[in-house]
């Protein structure tokens, strides 16, 4: 009795393994040997590092001092300030806890704690599935037999007041709205971090040829170079970097080391009373240039998802121990020399201005300040990459750089959009003093969203203790908070510029939410429920697939009449409700592959079809005898072998077939002819389609494509309001000019379709109407 209790869950076990052993592969994390993160750790000194390590070049001449010429004790207050900013926010913060605790599925950002706090309170964009979810394997999706509508209730109270519906939906809006603003701080700080490290450099010439008057032009000329080797992707320019980056850091612990043997009690500065002292005589003013050097710490997290965490903890460990070493040197030789602090890191070069130590870290601080922008361009590509996925952004094509890391990636049009935004701003800065004056309020503004989103990400997906989130909060917030006051000071003199940056690009992601929000609600209510259709059919009447094995097991798929003639009579479909009425359905010779814009609710919603079928048989009452509604899906792995690529499955209807096809991310998502055969070859040839082989089979593509206008209010729906008036303009303006084209550029898949030999779309036919939100 045992065993025949045993066997068939065995059998069962065996069959579920065949079916989702992609799905499996798909979310296994990336698993590196420690010689794989060590290099990952040495490439990533070449991509995100260059920001952060280049700050002893301008940090402590930019600090505010009591008096024109520092003290020994102001000297050891900015010394100890910057030790222990960096050590919390840095290490602490980012390294320890942010790293830790905040990425999701290997990615950074404010985008990847926004995404775990979606999943975990289930509240995020519509008809998106959050990367992490758990997801049924496709298989065990195509054989789903209830309504997507059902649901589970329970009459089991919430246990604490944050958890209460209420709440939850207010913690939702404020961590999407805390989301994107985090990301508008990053993309304003990504058209200031290139403008400032490139122009800084070149006119670091000046120090050496005082007559140099070129500094505009070669800055332009140097940021076109740098974007334009964007597409060799972030493995191959980290490569390219990192010798460098690594000789800059280990020049710098050289000339750190000999400058504190001059002076070896600098290490006094470590203490934190001299850094209290030092804000007591001036006041949160200090902080302004403190905070500087700890730029591009916002970078290392968005960049998480091109290096890891291990290696990127790696990486900044390294670095801190380089610049500390830089900042105790600096430190000791400004005790001896405190007239030359406005260009302390130049002069505290062992030897003379003309030796030839000097020009090696001159030239090394050249190459490295222009480096330091690549960490916001590669932080800004992964932000968008993310939020493409939970479309909260247009879709513009990802390029994935390595099949090794999924997370690697390249975005063609934001590198021409950001290339053009720098080169513009920098040309109307024109000189890094102006820039520097406005550098620091975003990345200050930055961290304190960060440590927000973190608190409620504490509390709501890793449900800490509150005085856990407590203390979080009361370490980093004031601390923070104090930042922005001190950066804030700034705005006069040039940091209204990322402000203005930042509240344009928050606009444009509430607005673009907004309207897909709608979009996709419209679209979701507008599938038609098959009773709509087929006036003899009967919600009822429910097919259970779960018996049915499946291609690629060790049973033969069955025939679509079997399922039919058993279960569900064929003549359920033989009357179709037209807009001429109630009639006979007639089969077409051929095939057609619907792609509509829910390809999810094709797959897992068992009584409606998307509305660009519906139109099909309202329209001719006619449909082809064979019927695919297909879904293209991108997995988390580099290729997809060819026999794993189609998985389908029969729908209730007799000659109709739902499938997912399967692409790797290394690959192009793209429908060929090939790809066309086996989706003929997946199932058995029925009655219509018998004197046909499978490859001469006529085969079309459907794509639902529907212009969104806005919507237009009727006469009982007017007012004299003029502020009513005005949003309604704009709201019509907005909708109908901008966000209608951009999605009708970016966001239909009808370019997923590659058929050679054929011209201009002759496989293919656009079925739509107007969607008004």
């Amino acid at each position: 009795m045992m065993a025949e209790n045993t066997e068939p869950a065995k059998t069962e076990d065996k069959e579920e393994t065949e079916f989702s052993e992609l799905e499996t592969v798909d979310r296994i994390s990336t698993q590196h040997s420690i010689k794989n993160t060590l290099m990952l750790a040495y490439s990533s000194l070449g991509a995100i590092y260059g920001d952060i390590g280049t700050s002893p070049l301008y940090v402590l001449s930019s600090i505010k001092y009591p008096n024109d010429v520092p003290a020994q004790d102001d000297i050891y207050g900015a010394i100890s300030a910057i030790f222990y900013f960096f050590i919390i926010i840095v290490l602490v913060k980012y390294a320890l806890i942010v790293l830790t605790y905040g990425p999701n599925e290997g990615e950074g950002g404010q985008v990847a704690i926004y995404a775990k706090l979606a999943r975990s309170l289930r509240t995020g964009p519509k008809g998106v599935i959050i990367p992490g979810t758990p997801e049924r394997s496709d298989a065990e999706l195509l054989k789903r037999t209830e309504t997507t509508t059902s649901f589970i209730s329970s009459n089991k109270a919430p246990e604490s007041w944050v958890k209460k519906p209420a709440v939850v939906q207010k913690v939702s809006l404020i961590s999407l709205f805390g989301c994107f603003l985090g990301c508008s701080l990053v993309f304003s700080d990504g058209l200031l971090t290139p403008t400032t490290s490139v122009l800084s450099a070149i006119a670091g010439i000046q120090v050496a040829k005082p007559d140099f008057d070129y500094v505009l032009v070669v800055s332009e000329i140097v940021i076109i170079f740098l974007f334009s080797i964007q597409q060799l992707g972030s493995h191959r320019i980290s490569h390219l970097f990192a010798p460098i980056i690594t000789l800059w850091l280990g020049g710098l612990i050289i000339c750190g080391i000999i400058n504190i043997t001059q002076h070896p009690a600098i290490f006094r500065a470590l203490s934190p009373y001299y850094a209290i002292k030092l804000f007591k005589n001036v006041g949160i003013d200090a902080l302004g240039g403190v905070m500087l050097a700890i730029t591009g710490t916002e970078a290392m997290f968005a960049d998480l998802g091109h290096f890891g965490r291990a290696p990127t903890q790696i990486g900044i460990s390294c670095v801190f121990i380089s610049l500390i070493i830089t900042y105790l040197g600096q430190g000791a030789y400004l005790v001896n020399h405190p007239e030359n602090l406005s260009n302390v890191f130049y002069l505290s070069i062992p030897g003379n201005t003309g030796s030839s130590q000097y020009w090696v870290m001159f030239v090394l601080a050249t190459l490295s300040t222009i480096i330091a922008s690549q960490a916001l361009i590669l932080g800004v590509f992964s932000i968008l990459a993310q939020l493409i996925n939970l479309d909260c952004f247009p879709k513009l094509k990802i390029k994935h750089v390595s099949a090794s890391y999924v997370g690697k990636v390249y975005i063609p049009v934001a590198n021409i959009l950001l290339l053009i935004g720098v080169c513009a701003t920098t040309a109307g800065f024109k000189n890094s003093n102006r820039v520097t004056a406005a550098y620091g309020l975003s990345i200050s503004l930055d961290f304190l969203v960060t440590s927000i989103l973190m608190m409620i990400c504490m509390t709501y997906v890793y449900e800490c203790k509150w005085y856990v989130t407590a203390l979080f909060g009361l370490i980093f917030v004031p601390l923070e908070l104090c930042l922005v006051i001190a950066n804030m000071k700034k705005v006069p003199r040039g940091a209204w510029f990322p402000l203005m940056m930042c509240a344009i690009f928050l606009s444009f992601l509430l607005f673009w939410r907004y309207c897909r929000d709608r979009t996709v609600s419209k679209q979701l209510s507008s599938r038609v429920r098959l009773t709509d259709l087929y006036p003899d059919y009967m919600i009822n009447d429910v097919v259970d697939l779960r018996d049915h094995t499946l291609k690629g097991s060790d049973e033969a798929t069955p025939s679509l009449t079997d399922i039919d003639h058993t279960s569900n009579p064929i003549d359920l479909y033989q009357k179709v409700r037209t807009r001429f009425g109630v009639m006979k359905r007639n089969l077409m010779p051929g095939a057609c592959v619907i792609y509509s814009d829910t390809p999810h609710q094709d797959i897992v919603s068992p009584n409606t079809v998307p509305q660009v079928y519906a139109k099909i048989i309202n329209y001719f009452g006619s449909i082809p005898a064979l019927v695919v509604f297909c879904r293209i899906r991108v997995l988390s792995i580099p290729t997809v072998p060819s026999e794993e690529r189609i998985v389908a499955s029969a729908t209730k209807i007799p000659g109709h077939l739902k499938c997912v096809i399967r692409f790797g991310f290394m690959e192009e998502a793209q429908i060929n002819e090939e790809i066309g055969t086996q989706i003929l070859d997946e199932f058995i040839t029925i009655e219509h389609l018998q004197n046909y082989e499978n490859s001469k089979i006529p085969l079309l593509h459907v794509f639902e494509r529907n212009e969104i206008r806005a919507k237009e209010y009727g006469v009982d729906q007017q007012t004299k309001n003029p502020l009513i008036l005005v949003s309604r303009f704009v709201r019509q303006l907005l909708i109908n000019h901008v966000f209608g084209p951009i999605d009708a550029v970016f966001q239909h898949n009808d370019r997923c379709v590659s058929w050679p030999n054929q011209g201009d779309d002759g496989e293919k036919i656009f079925i739509g109407g107007t969607t008004v939100i």
